[in-house]
């Protein structure tokens, strides 16, 4: 019964006044699911008591209870008090935290305020590691994670980092690279023997990938009825796509209420992060700003392809669309090149844009290249006397341009994750 108390045993009232085992007592408390006693607490004493402490212990117990908006609150509130010699600990708990919450991208400048506060520490490379795997920038996770193991090679944690972080270097076929599987197989042992869960040991996988494949496919399957089928087609693909779009609006919206962030205010913040990381990548040898432009290079072929490369298929297949259909999907393929370079400016700043445009040739044939084929295709067009193997050459240079671009980017992940 609760009046019967527990003989302080987990922090009920009747339990002595001791915050150096807190901790552990609200720990036991989460895991047998008794909330109300874990936020007694934690209580409004014991924070005014422990300050960014005791915020970050009620932030873990509301994050456990899922109560998403209220633990970022307590967060912000623990980040708000953490002055600039504040305790490592304090940023590792906050960083924990967010990443329970899906907040990746803020647990990043956490996990580099607490390497910055404790530069010999274990956790906080542990807790990189964690952020860096949920990035998808796995080699940097397993730098980290070694760095951990390298700090401290007793500690599971450490340990179980360096596996997952490892497991996350899995290719498509769901194999680790020859070269890492004797590591990964000691720190499995490693881990089990200092008592590690076995669950703990497998890196989640292929979430955001397969529904991203998915979409992917999906939209791919309408523009084949756009491409092929005759106006109803086109209708009832098009529904198809809005209603995607619909579903992924309703989505962001969604997450938005549930971690107490808007979708504006969250973009800010990663566009923030992924702007510092490139300036602090430009000094330590460009290998992640080599890897984003790769990556938005092979985003712009795209807008030609979807529309003056439908114009150039249909006309090869002697189905030339008429003038009227023809000016207005090459204005917006010009218009989607253009969306997409000042998005790369918005997102990744003034520097980045110049350098991935103008201060390398292939940077450069991402401007000139959607030019020359969006403005064929239009001459083509408006002369209607275009031959049928102009048309395929046009066909054929669209799809050539997007195959050429992705197997620049497929190249530069390949190597990046050969750098493990």
């Amino acid at each position: 019964m609760e009046d019967e108390g527990d003989g302080g045993v987990f922090g009920t009232p009747d339990a002595p006044d001791d915050d150096s085992t807190s901790g552990e007592r609200v720990h036991a408390l989460v895991a047998q699911g008794r909330f109300a006693e874990a936020h007694a607490v934690v209580g409004d004493a014991f924070v005014e008591r422990n300050g960014s402490a005791g915020y970050l212990l009620r932030a873990w117990v509301l994050a456990q209870e899922r109560r998403p908006a209220e633990a970022r609150e307590a967060v912000d509130w623990a980040l708000a008090l953490a002055g600039p010699a504040e305790a490592a600990d304090v940023f590792v708990l906050a960083g924990v935290v967010l990443l329970s919450l899906d907040e990746v991208h803020d647990a990043l400048i956490v996990a580099v305020r607490a390497g910055g506060a404790d530069p010999d520490g274990w956790e906080p490379a542990v807790l990189l590691s964690d952020v860096y795997r949920r990035l998808g920038r796995v080699p940097d996770a397993v730098a980290a994670a070694r760095r951990a193991v390298e700090l401290a090679p007793r500690e599971a944690e450490a340990q179980v980092a360096l596996a997952r972080s490892l497991s996350a270097g899995r290719g498509m076929l769901g194999r680790l690279p020859r070269r890492l599987r004797a590591e990964h197989r000691g720190a499995v042992e490693r881990s089990l023997l200092l008592g590690a869960d076995p669950g703990q040991l497998q890196a989640p996988r292929a979430g955001i990938l397969t529904g991203g494949v998915a979409v992917a496919v999906l939209w791919a399957i309408q523009l084949y009825r756009i491409e092929t089928g005759d106006d109803w087609q086109f209708v009832a693909a098009g529904a198809v796509v809005a209603v995607t779009a619909l579903l992924l609006v309703v989505l962001v919206r969604v997450h938005s209420r549930r971690t107490g962030t808007g979708a504006v205010a969250r973009m800010r913040g990663i566009r923030a992060t992924v702007r510092t990381e490139l300036a602090a990548d430009l000094v330590t040898g460009n290998r992640l700003w080599r890897l984003r432009a790769a990556h938005v290079g092979a985003v712009i072929p795209v807008a030609p392809l979807l529309t003056t490369g439908l114009v150039a298929d249909r006309a090869w297949r002697r189905e030339l669309w008429p003038l009227w259909a023809a000016v207005p999907v090459t204005v917006a393929g010009a218009a989607g090149v253009a969306v997409a370079v000042a998005g790369v400016h918005w997102w990744y700043g003034p520097e980045f844009t110049r350098r991935a445009f103008l201060f390398s040739w292939f940077g450069r044939l991402q401007i000139v290249v959607p030019a020359l084929l969006l403005g064929a295709s239009l001459a083509g067009a408006v002369a209607g006397s275009a031959s049928r193997a102009t048309w395929r050459d046009l066909a054929i240079a669209h799809a050539g341009w997007l195959a050429a671009t992705w197997a620049v980017a497929g190249t530069a992940s390949l190597q990046a994750r050969r750098a493990i």
